[in-house]
């Protein structure tokens, strides 16, 4: 069945700004077909009996929360996501595009620089050391790039803010399972230290307190770290078509 729907989200207490709303009227106008608002008292509707939210994700940050839901929503639903951001050509073309080329999992934007590339690490083995841009295992067979072969190749990858997928495609299935992988191994640290604010990240300084934070996931781990290079993996089933998100005034 064709999903021409756009989902978004806000996962956190706080209300979204003035900037956030205006953004929100903007997609309900440019993207096409239907969008769908999703926060914290209406997310149990999508939840499917089957697959319940990852026993972590409560002890997110809102932030990782919707790194989470991106990979929830289009792999077991498709579909478009969009980050709550100014959006002004329709994706109408796009949706039918997808739908029409047997071939083609996902459209998204192109990144526009190599900086924008997620820097590796192996998470699982050592958490703490979110920098160490170590060989990153993607799949069974033992596929795998470092962050500078990311970087090399930046050029075919598609950005993490907007993105249009069919459901359960090998694209979305190695996506959703590398998360998994990812949340199991965080699991008894986020016990231990659930988010404490909105943009929580591992080392960060709260500036509630003013102390580095010992939430244990650092920023891109939940997203960056595996959809940059699974993009790498299926670029040739994937086009970059998207209009560039606006990236000012937004928050």
């Amino acid at each position: 069945m064709k999903n021409y729907t756009t989902y978004c989200w806000w996962t956190g207490d706080n209300e979204l700004s003035e900037n956030r709303k205006r953004s929100l009227e903007s997609m309900k106008i440019a993207p096409g077909g239907n969008i769908v608002f999703i926060d914290k008292d209406n997310l149990k509707n999508y939840i499917l009996p089957d697959y319940p939210l990852h026993e972590g994700y409560q002890y997110l940050s809102p932030i990782q929360k919707g790194d989470y839901l991106k990979c929830y929503f289009m792999h077991h639903y498709g579909g478009g996501y969009s980050d709550i951001k100014q959006t002004s050509k329709p994706w109408t073309e796009y949706f039918d595009r997808l739908n029409q080329n047997e071939n083609l999992y996902a459209i998204g934007y192109a990144e526009r620089e190599p900086n924008h590339v997620a820097c590796l690490e192996d998470c699982r083995l050592d958490p703490k050391k979110s920098l160490n841009c170590r060989e990153y295992t993607l799949s069974e067979d033992g596929s795998s790039w470092t962050s500078q072969h990311l970087r090399n190749n930046w050029t075919k990858l598609i950005g993490c803010g907007l993105m249009i997928c069919k459901k359960d495609t090998p694209f979305t299935r190695d996506w959703w399972k590398a998360l998994n992988e990812k949340m199991d191994g965080y699991l008894e640290e986020l016990k231990k230290y659930p988010s404490q604010w909105p943009r929580d990240s591992y080392n960060h300084v709260n500036p509630n307190t003013g102390e580095k934070s010992k939430y244990p996931i650092p920023w891109a781990v939940l997203h960056g770290h595996v959809y940059h290079p699974l993009t790498l993996k299926y670029h040739k089933n994937i086009d970059q078509d998207l209009t560039y998100p606006v990236m000012s005034n937004y928050q």
